[in-house]
């Protein structure tokens, strides 16, 4: 394990026996075979945050899953903070939050957290529920109990009982598709600042609005791994620019449609600037700087890069 990383998961896969009909059985057909996960690997430093995507099926849940210890891979190890004995410690679980877990206390939300940070020996504990329950949210319905809670409110208890917590590692399973991008990120950053998280969505649009570095499952495998930019480029995926330019001359559009990298060169009409407005599509990244030059010969007004969205990226693998 390289000497800087927090979560170390080698070479795992996880494949699950389906039993056969009675039928099968007694003709002796062995039990079908499910491959949740296939040989994934990858290292998180401490205090990264990322983003696990991926379609329903893909091995989300069941990768968060081995991350607490809660089921064991078929193949392959999986190493957090130095130990592979997860299931042992008795935090991990604490920093796994699912929106499907129902909440059925019937304690008021401070009770719930109170009686947890007792149980777990929580120093400092009257102090740090009293800033959990305010950075979470939950001062208006800290006396109310807790199996009363909408589901968003619920999720917002389960966060900060993660938060008050000593689990290194937190875990959060379609939580940011409940809460939406832009609260779910705030509480992530306040919450657990220095802390390892990995936030797992089905969700394109909110896995881009995130904007955390990420990890792809894609057919039950790790297809890609890093910022959106950087798989883009390594998938070859389209680029889109747009250039404002003073006064387009024939022969630039000549070379602009003749470039060996441009797929499409659109005039579109503007009122923004006195001048032409171009949509160029580009085959990939690595043609940027040949056509920078290219339009730097031009007078150029603005230029803006349209990333890839994470749907193009995935229409790719």
């Amino acid at each position: 394990m390289a000497e800087s990383s927090f979560v170390d998961v080698k070479g795992v896969s996880v494949v699950y026996s389906r039993a056969g009909s009675v039928l099968d059985r007694l003709v002796g057909k062995p039990p079908q075979t499910f491959t949740a996960l296939r040989n994934i690997s990858f290292q998180l430093a401490p205090g990264d945050h990322v983003t696990l995507y991926g379609h329903p099926g893909s091995g989300k849940t069941t990768l968060l899953q081995l991350l607490t210890g809660l089921i064991t891979p078929t193949s392959g190890r999986v190493t957090v903070n130095g130990t592979r004995r997860l299931a042992s410690n008795l935090h991990a679980a604490a920093g796994y939050i699912s929106s499907e877990e129902p909440e059925r206390h019937p304690d008021t939300v401070h009770d719930v957290l109170y009686t947890f940070g007792t149980t777990h020996s929580i120093p400092h504990l009257v102090e740090k529920l009293t800033d959990v329950l305010t950075i979470a949210g939950l001062d208006p319905v800290a006396h109310r109990p807790a199996l009363t809670l909408s589901k968003t409110e619920r999720l917002r208890l389960n966060m900060a009982r993660a938060a008050l917590s000593d689990a290194p590692l937190i875990l959060l399973d379609d939580v940011a598709d409940e809460l939406g991008p832009k609260i779910f990120r705030n509480l992530l950053q306040r919450l657990f600042p220095h802390r390892t998280a990995i936030v797992a969505t089905r969700s394109a649009a909110v896995a881009e609005e995130l904007g955390l570095p990420l990890l792809l499952l894609h057919a039950n495998a790790l297809a890609q791994r890093g910022t959106r930019d950087d798989i883009a480029a390594s998938l070859r995926v389209r680029r889109v620019v747009e250039a404002w330019v003073e006064g387009v001359r024939y022969d630039m559009l000549r070379r602009l449609k003749t470039h060996p990298g441009v797929v499409s060169v659109q005039l579109l009409p503007t009122t923004r600037f006195a001048g032409q407005h171009l949509r160029i599509t580009l085959r990939s990244s690595e043609y940027l700087p040949s056509l920078y030059d290219l339009l730097s010969q031009a007078s150029l007004i603005e230029v803006t890069e349209i990333p890839p969205s994470l749907q193009e990226i995935v229409e790719r693998l």
